[in-house]
């Protein structure tokens, strides 16, 4: 009865975030790729061919995201160094 209740109310959780997901696609304020992905984590866990995609999908975002991140500091870091350089005065070269 337990794992019946338990199996009921992570399905339900997961119909609701993927309902809620589509509509925040329409409507401003809320995350909707966020929630069709959450939605698809609790409906569908690691053991099936789908919950496999799922997660192999967002390892490569993951990473690209982190590649993008990592560039974007070091032209962060790049252009403040020159920003110093180009407004240093002539007393202190």
């Amino acid at each position: 009865m337990n794992k019946i209740i338990k199996t009921l109310l992570r399905r339900l959780t997961g119909i609701v975030l993927l309902l809620l997901g589509f509509a925040g696609l329409v409507l401003p304020g809320l995350q909707g790729i966020l929630m069709i992905v959450g939605g698809s984590l609790i409906l569908f866990p690691e053991e099936t061919v789908l919950g496999k995609k799922i997660r192999q999908w967002l390892k490569e975002k993951k990473d690209q995201v982190g590649k993008k991140l990592e560039h974007r500091k070091r032209n962060q870091s790049m252009e403040k160094l020159e920003h110093r350089k180009q407004n240093q005065s002539p007393d202190e070269n």
